[in-house]
């Protein structure tokens, strides 16, 4: 599997060219009740959704807040189920 991490930014301009085709809220370890988003490439790489500050995995308070990103991104869902 390939690391590719993106920021906001770059996760639009991939989503955009089609480069994305799903996404993952990860549990931060440890921390209850905050999310990562891990990004799913179209050639089978992965990669978390980074802080543009510092390049590390942006942390996000809740899953309302997680949500929001994905849908900034564009990616649009009515749902989210657990498997």
């Amino acid at each position: 599997m390939i690391e590719c991490n993106r920021t906001m930014e770059q996760a639009r301009r991939d989503f955009a060219a089609g480069r994305l085709q799903g996404a993952a809220l990860l549990r931060v370890p440890m921390r209850q009740g905050e999310w990562n988003v891990r990004l799913a490439g179209s050639k089978g790489d992965t990669g978390m959704l980074l802080d543009v500050k510092d390049l590390a995995p942006h942390v996000f308070r809740s899953l309302d807040e997680a949500v929001h990103a994905l849908e900034q991104i564009g990616f649009s869902f009515s749902q989210l189920k657990l498997a």
